[in-house]
This record gives C-alpha cells, structure tokens and sequence, in this order.
C-alpha cells in the first residue's frame, strides 16, 4: 500500500550531540491501532522533559541504559533487553529530564480506538485483551525474549527505510508493528526480572570490585573462563551492552555518588573510579548527564 504522507527523519540536538529520530504516524501506514512509531538513535544524553500522552506508550531499549522518573515519585531503571509500558495520561521524564545515550524503539498505540481494529489482525475481544495486559505490566521493567528482541529489531530496520522501501512496506510494518505488541503483550504474563546468568553476574561483580583497575576484554574473559567472543555475546544478550560499556557505565554511576555525596576532588574521583584522567572523566561524564562533573555537583547540592 502506497502511502501519502512522508516517512519522518530528524536530528535534533540534544544536550551535548546529535540525536536521529525516524518515525511513522499509524495514519501514513493505515494503521488506526497506532499513532506513531519512533526509532532513536543517540550517543550521547538528550533532553526528555516532563510529558503525557493519550495513549499507551511501549519504549523498548534495545542497547544502552537509562532511567526515568514519574509525577508520583517512582523512578524506573531501564536497561537494554528490557520494554516498558507507560500507561494513559501518566506523567513522565528522563530522569532529571535526562536520556542517556540509548538505540530506542517507541510504540504509542491505543487498543480502544474507535477504528484500531481496521487493517490490524485483531478482533474487538482480542484488543481488549491486548488493553488489559499492557495495563497489568504498566510502570515495571519487563525483559525482552529471543522473539521480541528480534520483532523489535525487525520494526527498527523496517521504520529506518520507511514506507517507500518497496511497495509491501508499509503492509510488512503493520505486521511487524501488530506482531511486537501482541509478543509484548504475551511476555507480560512471565516473571518481570529474569537474574543475570551466573556467568554474566560474576563478571558484573568483578567489574565491581576493580572499578580503579584498567580491565581489558581479556581479564574479564579469563574471570567468566570463557572465551572473549562468547562473553560479549551472553553479556550483551542479559544486559543490552557490552561489558565494556557496562564497565563504563558502573564508573559512572560510583563517580556520580561521589560527587553528589562527598567533596573529594574531581580529579580524584575521576581516578578512583578508573578513569584515565580528569578530561577523559569531565567527556564520558557529560556524554551521559550532558553536565560536566562540577555542574552535576552543583545542581545536587
């Protein structure tokens, strides 16, 4: 089905960088089910201030981590492999209005639309089935199987080309859409927070316990006893990142305490916590708050 209005691609600026955004209204794709489709790509931290949206909003993080924050005080992390469902009219933000860099799928779609079961392969009973499920897993991190990360994958490729693509597109992505929600739906019935493999949780607490130390792929493989290829393939399959970016982010996170808890140095924070120096700190530092450390300092004072 050919479509008239055109596929959507933007850069915007975030707080340090570039952010891409493709996305498709469900009215370009003659799907009443959805309103819009995004796919975000950042590498650094962007700006998501305080918002709401009429609809169920699903935002699946398929690489990278990060948190948000809602209007009855909840915090939520989010780390890649994982969806989350923001119900109707719920008030949210990046924490501290802060999204950090992530590759983003989000889906906002209403089940109880007057027209959502045209062209979608559901019936009225089974849209109020889909209604009610997203509803039960609202607000609570839900890990991705096999199947939904590779649906969601899929959709991201599919939204990236657009509709003009070929002239199946736009009907091969009302499929792939309705197949992810009714495959996130389904997963909404199994057990929210899977545990790390044992594997993948001895390397998480060796990181932990030589955050100053310059680890390498190969001290960590030697750690799991496995090779360097298959720990970066269950690492990343159980957390959404590699270990070395995971190993960053844990530096981050233990220098982001220090600064809003004590009054050591930056520098020596920067060093405590395994970073090269002082400037390499300040840049992966507002790579992910779009602050620079003293900044940050400040504001959690």
């Amino acid at each position: 089905m050919q479509c008239n209005n055109p596929d959507r691609k933007q850069t915007r600026i975030g707080l340090s960088t570039v952010e891409t955004e493709h996305s498709l209204t469900g009215d370009a794709l003659g799907l009443p089910l959805v309103r819009r489709v995004a796919v975000i790509r950042s590498q650094a931290a962007s700006r998501v201030t305080w918002h709401s949206h009429p609809r169920i909003e699903a935002l699946f993080l398929l690489e990278g981590a990060t948190a948000y924050e809602f209007a009855d005080g909840r915090t939520v992390e989010l780390p890649g492999g994982h969806f989350l469902i923001v119900p109707r009219d719920v008030r949210h933000r990046g924490l501290h209005d802060v999204r950090k860099p992530v590759q983003l799928c989000g889906v906002m779609f209403d089940p109880r639309g007057k027209q959502a079961a045209r062209q979608a392969p559901f019936t009225r009973a089974e849209l109020g089935w889909l209604d009610r499920q997203f509803a039960r897993g609202a607000i609570e991190p839900c890990r991705m199987g096999a199947e939904l990360r590779r649906l969601v994958r899929t959709l991201n490729q599919q939204v990236i080309a657009g509709t003009s693509a070929s002239e199946t597109a736009a009907a091969s992505l009302r499929l792939t859409l309705c197949a992810t929600l009714l495959q996130a739906a389904r997963q909404l019935t199994a057990p929210r927070a899977l545990p790390p493999t044992r594997t993948v949780q001895t390397v998480i607490d060796f990181m932990e316990s030589h955050l100053a130390e310059p680890l390498a792929m190969d001290d960590l493989a030697r750690e799991a006893n496995c090779s360097r290829a298959r720990l970066f393939q269950i690492f990343k399959d159980a957390t959404g990142m590699t270990p070395n970016h995971y190993l960053q982010r844990l530096r981050i996170q233990r220098a982001q305490t220090a600064l809003a808890s004590t009054d050591e140095p930056v520098t020596s924070i920067a060093l405590r916590c395994g970073f090269s120096t002082s400037q390499y700190f300040s840049n992966v530092f507002r790579k992910h708050f779009g602050l620079t450390p003293s900044d940050f300092r400040r504001r959690e004072r």
